[in-house]
């Protein structure tokens, strides 16, 4: 397949985007090149679905990432996305079966292959309450069969029909499945990723904060998003926001789960909550996917990815556009240019005075918000941390400033997870023993890359003292190249 493109929308340009862009490696960049050139597009985290290829084919695809990021001098996260425990069908003798309407067929709990007249479904004894006139939807909706009886075995009357492949999902809107946090493959994968130095962990099919902490105890301090794909997680939304460390509102899934139409105002609220939590938020699922193999988006998929970047959201995926599609590359340099459009609203660096203001009276979080509120004050556009971990870069990043966030770590695996974070550019930097010659390090570093001027004003936000862990406890404003912390003599 065709990793290039003709006639870009355009390249990085001197406008930073803040939104970040999330692309599922594939089929269609499995090679290096065409992994270096989605990192020169504008990728910043990339996504490896281990519902599908082997250890060995992710573990191919993270060195070629690792190398793209090193060509390009920019950070770049990979996302593990394991399976979970995803409700499918099972096999068929020709791969695929024809259903048309009105077709009557037995229903099986397993994953076994079917005879005429069967299909196997995953979990299916695991349903709560399942009775004649519930609805099971196959395929994302495509196919909808609805129970008939339950004497003699399950019986299902096709109501939708189409052609279903082999492992297909399945759906039960509005009813509970009993289904285990995790699997064997899971485990089996999360052990993989962790030897080949993921950085971020995405647990499918959650129902709740239990099912994230199960995820958490295997993934060796990686920080896991929670995919909201069920009815059942979304009631539970502020327990799990308060368990991961993320929350990707996967509307593939959720779209069947709930009512079609509600889908929006779910988006909206799930990026809401998740930013008022102080945790990153995902959107994923079709949002370019009609360039899958057209070389424009629609005009439906633009306003999808802007609205998202309106409603609040710190990333936006790309999944099938670039694992299988036509134009991956092109694909991600339209969703970036659709992001540095969208971030030209003025409404977007008020969202966190609405979203996010139950957090300030908290220490680190009222530092933040301090510091934001100078940079927007005095004009300052650009705003310098320096973080361990990279929670101080994630909150400075909820109260979405207009300033840049330069964030400086000494640690690599913070500094490829930053890669995520809405607004935030990672940058490593040497150890030093007082927070002083820190800052003026930082500050030469920032000359150095031609991101301010010898003279200009920087917010700096660290912790006291350097290297221990401190609580993030200084704003100061630092006149770069000065040779002094802020307007302080310098210390040694």
């Amino acid at each position: 397949m065709n990793a290039g493109s003709q006639n870009s929308p355009g390249r990085v340009s001197s406008v930073r985007r803040k939104t970040k862009i999330i692309a599922t490696l594939g089929p269609a960049v499995a090679n290096a090149d065409a992994i270096s050139r989605l990192v020169e597009a504008g990728m910043d985290v990339a996504r490896l679905n281990f519902s599908h290829g082997t250890h060995e084919d992710h573990e191919q695809n993270l060195r070629w990432v690792g190398e793209a990021s090193e060509k390009h001098g920019r950070s770049v996260a990979v996302l593990q996305d394991i399976q979970g425990p995803k409700i499918r069908v099972g096999t068929f003798p020709d791969s695929a079966i024809t259903l048309s309407a009105g077709d009557e067929v037995s229903l099986l709990s397993g994953e076994d292959e079917a005879a005429r007249g069967e299909i196997f479904i995953k979990y299916l004894d695991r349903v709560a309450n399942l009775g004649p006139g519930d609805v099971i939807q196959l395929l994302d909706g495509r196919i909808s069969l609805e129970i008939a009886s339950m004497e003699t075995g399950i019986r299902a009357t096709v109501i939708q029909g189409g052609q279903l492949s082999d492992r297909q999902g399945a759906a039960f809107p509005g009813l509970e499945v009993d289904l285990p946090a995790i699997t064997d493959k899971d485990r089996d994968d999360l052990r993989a990723g962790a030897e080949m130095g993921v950085d971020l962990v995405a647990a499918s099919f959650v129902g709740n904060a239990g099912d994230v902490r199960s995820v958490r105890e295997l993934t060796d301090d990686i920080p896991v998003i929670a995919k909201l794909e069920r009815t059942v997680a979304y009631r539970a939304l502020d327990e799990i926001v308060r368990e991961a460390d993320g929350v990707m509102v996967a509307r593939g899934d959720l779209g069947v789960e709930l009512s079609w139409a509600a889908l929006p105002r779910v988006q909206k609220d799930i990026i809401a909550r998740t930013n008022a939590g102080g945790k990153i938020s995902i959107t994923a699922t079709e949002m370019l996917e009609s360039m899958k193999g057209s070389f424009r988006p629609t005009r439906a998929e633009v306003t999808d990815v802007a609205n998202a970047v309106f409603d609040g959201t710190d990333a936006v995926m790309l999944s099938a556009e670039t694992a299988i599609g036509k134009y991956p590359v092109r694909s991600v340099e339209v969703m970036n240019v659709i992001c540095r459009e969208a971030e030209k609203s003025p409404e977007l660096h008020l969202i966190a005075e609405d979203t996010f203001i139950a957090h300030a009276a908290r220490f680190p979080s009222a530092i933040a918000k301090a510091a934001v509120e100078v940079t927007h004050n005095l004009g300052i556009t650009n705003l310098a941390c320096f973080t361990e971990t990279g929670s101080t870069a994630r909150l400075l990043s909820k109260y979405r400033p207009a300033a840049d966030i330069i964030a400086f770590t000494n640690n690599e695996p913070t500094f490829r997870r930053m890669a995520g974070y809405w607004g935030v550019r990672p940058r490593l930097i040497g150890r030093h023993e007082t927070t002083d010659d820190l800052i003026i390090a930082a500050g030469d570093a920032l000359i150095a890359e031609g991101a301010v001027e010898p003279g200009e004003h920087v917010v700096m936000v660290a912790g006291i003292p350097p290297n221990q862990g401190a609580q993030t406890n200084l704003v100061q404003i630092h006149r770069v190249g000065s040779g002094m912390a802020g307007g302080s003599a310098r210390r040694g």
